[in-house]
């Protein structure tokens, strides 16, 4: 059963303002997407604020020879799914996000929120928390990526992405780790091999 979107930003989100919340709730609408679908492809415009209410999405960057390299994963409730430049209007994405599962979104125009900007502190609030997150989710990425073994991304992925290493393909999850599908393959069947023997 889904949620209503004033529940969402209340429950999930955590915001408190209760007229701020009814406002929003008010100019929020729910978007159901299927897997393969997308909630923005790179160089289009994304003129909503979006977060993740069900499924799973993963965002990715085009390298310089068109080859996507996956940036993020958004799978709890609450996550914002969005490259975090987009708080302009007709801004084009420079990264696309793609549902990896059947799912759902709830999205506010940016026009809105800068218009509720206006009126709610908290506004500012939530998106600056929105934002350190992302940038402390993004700067752990980097570090994992620089200084940790190839078992080590792995495990630290099992441990901070519970459940998705069954959910997601190889060939997205190695590109989240910094390393080939091959390599990962080899990885998940060494230790699998190493429990059985325990």
């Amino acid at each position: 059963m889904s949620i209503k979107a004033y529940d969402f930003y209340k429950d999930i989100c955590g915001l408190q303002d209760e007229k701020f919340i009814q406002e929003i709730a008010d100019i929020t609408e729910r978007r159901c997407l299927k897997k393969g679908e997308f909630v923005v492809r790179v160089g289009e415009a994304l003129n909503d604020v979006c977060f993740l209410e069900t499924g799973i999405s993963r965002g990715y960057l085009l390298d310089a020879s068109g080859r996507d390299i996956t940036d993020c994963f958004s799978f709890r409730g609450g996550s914002a799914v969005m490259p975090f430049c987009q708080m302009e209007l007709d801004i084009p994405s420079p990264m696309a996000i793609e549902m990896l599962e059947d799912g759902s979104i709830f999205c506010v125009p940016i026009s809105g929120v800068i218009r509720l900007q206006k009126t709610y502190a908290e506004v500012t609030m939530f998106y600056n928390r929105l934002l350190i997150q992302a940038l402390n989710e993004h700067w752990r990425l980097k570090q994992i990526l620089n200084q940790y073994t190839a078992i080590q991304r792995y495990q630290w992925f099992l441990q901070e992405y519970p459940g998705l290493i069954d959910r997601v393909s190889n060939k997205h999850i190695a590109s989240f780790i910094g390393m080939t599908p091959v390599t990962l393959s080899r990885l998940r069947r060494t230790l699998r091999e190493n429990q059985e023997q325990k």
